[in-house]
């Protein structure tokens, strides 16, 4: 009888010292987690909607989670869910198409966060509230609040209207991120890189007044507004480059005191409006690229007539093969020639494609 008993302890010790090192449970009608309390990594497997109201699931375990993989096939995160972790990166599947209130909240070890979804999203308020050492962002930017460290930000498309810290305002008959505004002082200032979804419209603004240490920006092919003061006080900008013809207006103060602002490219024959203030503290003389035949429109213009130093292309343009890291969007200076590099895409000076890689 006793070696009976033994045996059966034996057989079942294995598990469990399984049970001891996890926690299961259910975060939704088909979704569930397991959380490995030696790693402290939560995993979601599983498809639909997590619903914490209807599934007490890990928030009332008063467990510390330090990492996170989620199903490709959960559609939304709950308010709350992971606020006050010790999260360090956190990649969102494009299934998701809602997030709650303060979902990531007070993540303070939090350094890395990417959204990879398009086209309609629900967004509460301050998802990423306080995650003061955020340093890399991609999603949009309705999610964040008090983010001072950010570093990268790439902005994803698909909301009508989105400020860094106010309230998002969806039209229902486009539902989708066609204008960016902000408000003055209160961008995050060690912003280094910024990329515009290439759908954007209006760059609204104040949208990254102040923004210090921001390098070359890159306006995406169908924005036809930049607000006013959009730009102001970005003293390291040192390169704009417009990939489309259809800019319109550059509004007042929009490059004001863009002291290192060594290059401008357009590809407009027709001179955007600029006003009195818009370039005010750029030197005059920094090379402007503009089309075939249009330097004498420029030369002409309103304010633009204050520079002088308008450069056509030449009929044709070489580069050599040119190393970059992949998926990298950055610049690389060759042979005097500065080329935008986006998506594996190659591009010079002047915002025309040369080649795939």
């Amino acid at each position: 009888m006793f070696k009976r008993i033994s045996t059966l302890l034996l057989f079942l010790l294995p598990f469990s010292f399984a049970k001891a090192d996890s926690i299961t449970g259910q975060c939704g009608d088909s979704l569930y987690w397991f959380f490995d309390t030696e790693t402290h990594h939560l995993d979601i497997s599983g498809k639909g909607k997590m619903n914490l109201n209807k599934y007490a699931a890990w928030t009332t375990k008063n467990i510390n989670i330090n990492s996170i993989h989620f199903s490709d096939s959960i559609t939304s995160i709950d308010s709350y869910a992971f606020e006050e972790q010790a999260l360090t990166e956190v990649v969102i599947p494009a299934s998701v198409k809602k997030f709650g209130n303060r979902a990531f909240a007070n993540n303070l070890s939090l350094l890395r966060f990417e959204y990879n979804g398009e086209g309609y999203c629900e967004i509460g308020d301050k998802v990423l509230y306080n995650c003061k050492n955020l340093r890399y962002f991609k999603g949009a930017t309705k999610m964040l609040a008090y983010n001072d460290a950010l570093d990268t930000v790439i902005v994803t498309y698909g909301y009508a209207l989105t400020n860094f810290y106010e309230r998002t305002y969806i039209d229902n008959t486009l539902a989708y991120d066609t204008r960016l505004s902000g408000k003055y002082d209160e961008r995050p200032k060690k912003i280094k890189t910024f990329f515009f979804p290439s759908q954007i419209e209006v760059i609204g603004n104040y949208l990254l007044c102040n923004a210090v240490e921001l390098g070359g920006i890159v306006i995406p092919d169908k924005t036809k507004t930049i607000g006013k003061a959009s730009f102001l006080n970005c003293s390291s900008l040192d390169s704009l480059v417009f990939m489309g013809d259809g800019i319109e207006n550059i509004g007042d103060s929009a490059f004001c005191n863009c002291s290192q602002l060594a290059k401008i490219s357009l590809q407009d024959t027709l001179p955007p409006i600029i006003e009195a203030h818009t370039f005010e503290g750029v030197d005059r003389s920094i090379p402007i690229y503009v089309p075939m035949g249009a330097s004498e429109r420029y030369k002409e213009a309103p304010y633009w007539i204050e520079f002088y130093n308008f450069i056509e292309p030449s009929p044709a343009t070489y580069v050599d093969e040119v190393q970059v890291q992949h998926n990298a969007a950055k610049k690389v200076f060759l042979d005097g020639k500065v080329l935008i590099i986006n998506d594996d895409i190659i591009y010079n000076i002047m915002g025309q494609k040369l080649s795939n890689r």
